[in-house]
């Protein structure tokens, strides 16, 4: 290895302690360690060589080559590291069973390179906290780091300013928050108003027994496109919010990987499989469709065939089919 390494970083805060933890690790080697945090639409077909990579691998269309990827799959509690040879091909070096996230995987991961890093109980358990969604088991400083990521959910270069927090808390040893992300949680309670002004005024479109917010610069709605950038941040609570009313919500959030349509149910008069069912035969085939817990996530497999009308289109579909099923 060559005394310059490279590590490639997810975006969330379990990615980026994960990352400040290894490179503290390299650094303590010896390597001048140099930090990239390639957005999902970067990682598509980007050719990465003789590095590390913390929450990324070939899953999310990146070719690894010669290099080694820390992953956490959540919902098996599962944690891996991978070994990428020469062409690409990968082998698991490492598999942890149990763990609540890549920051667990790690710190086991650097005692292999002889080194032995430690973080504050309260961070990890905060990390814990916003990976498994209890987020009342937050810290005061948890709800700060939370919030500010909310806010900044897209944001590449707030990757930086998380990564130095991250940084100095490890090495340091002291959990005291920046002014800088102290401000940007501040703006969460913002967008919290913003929500509670987007369902008492309606700013969402209804089909039928099915209301659908649409967090987008493209949609006729000026409420929204005014306050895009806090909405986005809280689009997901939008969601459920409607959902717990309703048992059924639909939630079209505009990405850089294009539209993604997140669906909410609750209802057992409704299954997945008749949500599923509705979209017809000609658009599924472009389109991937994920289950997770209670909720359906629908983007298209080529972005640029996810526009807003598309995704419209496919809510429609849903709605006048479901419509249908309960009257």
């Amino acid at each position: 290895m060559s005394s310059n390494i490279t590590i490639y970083s997810d975006w969330s805060w379990d990615d980026i302690f994960a990352t400040a933890i290894l490179a503290t690790a390299l650094t303590r080697k010896g390597y001048k360690v140099f930090l990239e945090f390639p957005s999902p639409l970067e990682r598509r077909n980007l050719i990465l060589s003789k590095c590390y990579c913390v929450g990324i691998t070939h899953r999310d269309g990146a070719t690894l080559i010669n290099s080694t990827a820390l992953e956490y799959l959540s919902d098996k509690k599962l944690g891996l590291v991978l070994r990428y040879d020469g062409e690409g091909r990968s082998n698991i070096l490492m598999r942890l069973v149990g763990v609540n996230s890549l920051t667990e995987v790690a710190l086991e991961y650097i005692q292999t390179l002889n080194e032995n890093v430690t973080i504050p109980e309260q961070i990890l358990n905060d990390i814990i906290a916003m990976n498994t969604s209890k987020l009342d088991k937050l810290s005061r400083i948890g709800k700060i780091m939370y919030k500010a990521f909310k806010v900044n959910y897209s944001n590449k270069e707030f990757r930086n300013v998380m990564y130095s927090f991250a940084y100095t808390v490890i090495n340091s040893k002291t959990l005291k928050i920046s002014e800088q992300l102290s401000r940007e949680a501040e703006k969460y309670e913002k967008a919290l108003e913003l929500l509670n002004e987007l369902i008492k005024n309606k700013h969402y479109i209804e089909l039928g027994i099915i209301k659908v917010v649409t967090i987008s610069s493209s949609f006729n709605d000026e409420f929204i496109k005014r306050n895009i950038n806090l909405l986005r941040a809280v689009g997901y609570d939008a969601l459920l919010r409607l959902c717990r009313s309703d048992g059924i919500a639909l939630l079209i959030q505009e990405s850089e990987l294009g539209y993604i349509m997140r669906i909410c149910l609750l209802r057992r008069d409704i299954s997945f499989v008749d949500i599923i069912k509705s979209i017809p035969q000609n658009m599924i085939d472009k389109l991937l469709v994920t289950l997770r817990g209670n909720h359906i996530l629908i983007r298209f497999k080529e972005p640029s065939n996810g526009s807003l009308d598309a995704m419209l289109n496919i809510a429609s579909k849903i709605a006048s089919s479901i419509m249908n099923k309960v009257k």
